[in-house]
């Protein structure tokens, strides 16, 4: 059902600025590249960073642009002064994008990939205990970017994403 209203919205988000521009905006041209640097939390308490490079590859699919790339990540998790976890995720990441305006930027992007996890918590009877895991990696988001410059933009993303975090924001920028 998340994954049903995220689509809604993007759907929704795409006509109503369709309906007002009249016509899309060109869409970025095959070769282009786009730097993006995120902060956010998981869960409302715990911080994480992400960056990702995406590249496009095709420049006019379903009238928008689909990027393939790759994005990288670290998060912390804290519940006490005694467990603590860090996750660092690495995977290869699709976008498909559509130009509302020449400022504005829609778009959806899934990853699926690895994530390390070094985890230090205390267990029922007092005990230290350490380890370390390796994991599969998910994420699925939908995002938008304004572009106050040329090649300078703000963006923010939400959706699920395994360990990294669900609401960020942070800059883009197109080369």
């Amino acid at each position: 059902m998340k994954k049903f209203g995220k689509l809604l919205a993007i759907a929704a988000l795409a006509m109503v600025s369709y309906n007002a521009s009249a016509e899309l905006a060109p869409q970025w041209e095959k070769g282009t590249m786009v730097g993006n640097v995120n902060v956010g939390f998981l869960g409302g308490v715990d911080f994480g960073t992400t960056a990702s490079l995406d590249y496009v590859l095709v420049d006019e699919w379903w009238m928008g642009h689909f990027t393939v790339g790759g994005i990288v990540g670290l998060s912390t998790w804290k519940f006490s002064s005694s467990d603590k976890f860090r996750y660092i995720a690495a995977s290869p990441r699709c976008t498909y994008g559509l130009n509302i305006t020449d400022n504005f930027e829609v778009h959806a992007t899934v990853s699926l990939g690895v994530l390390f996890s070094a985890e230090k918590w205390d267990d029922i009877d007092g005990k230290a205990r350490k380890d370390n895991h390796v994991y599969s990696f998910y994420e699925d988001m939908i995002g938008c970017r304004y572009f106050f410059a040329d090649n300078l933009a703000v963006m923010a993303e939400t959706g699920y994403s395994d360990r990294m975090p669900e609401f960020r924001v942070g800059i883009s920028y197109k080369f």
